[in-house]
């Protein structure tokens, strides 16, 4: 929104010389080594021999054995793998597109979810409580699955923040 409302930095060259676009390209770096670092780690997966194995690539019929869909990412890079035309350039585009959309729509699912925390203060109480519940004075900053899975009223929260609207949020 700065340079959106400030016209005379819309050309790149005057904004970059500003402090704030210093620090606009310091932290697309930042993202653009971040989502490298990632797909360099795909790129390995990729190439190991038993990754395909993995995913059903042709449905079989006879197979009993339950097979997982490739995501994304990994469509891609294979794609690139298969057409040289489609350069790791694109697929870090491509990649880039995907992480800031993924960002946005989760920045702006988190922030409903706490808006209707905020006007539900008896929800907010109950997810308060669980958590105290299950974390007490602990740090935790790794969350396992066994963690989430006890998050009950917390994953309802989430569920009907998701399918509500702010007229019938939490009421039947």
């Amino acid at each position: 929104m700065y340079r959106l409302l400030r016209p005379w930095l819309y050309p790149d060259i005057i904004f970059n010389l500003t402090t704030i676009g210093k620090k606009f390209n310091s932290n697309l770096r930042l993202v653009h080594e971040l989502n490298e670092k990632v797909l360099k780690q795909k790129m390995d997966k990729i190439t190991n021999e038993d990754y395909n194995s993995t995913f059903d690539n042709k449905s079989n019929k006879n197979s009993f054995e339950k097979k997982m869909r490739k995501p994304f990412l990994e469509l891609l890079l294979e794609y690139h793998l298969k057409d040289p035309s489609f350069t790791a350039k694109d697929v870090r585009e491509e990649v880039d597109t995907f992480m800031a959309a993924g960002h946005d729509t989760t920045a702006a699912a988190i922030s409903w979810a706490l808006y209707c925390l905020g006007i539900y203060p008896e929800v907010q109480r109950k997810v308060h409580e669980e958590l105290d519940a299950i974390f007490g004075n602990e740090k935790n900053e790794n969350i396992s699955r066994e963690v989430l899975a006890k998050m009950k009223f917390l994953e309802c929260v989430i569920k009907v923040t998701k399918i509500s609207t702010i007229l019938d949020m939490f009421h039947a």
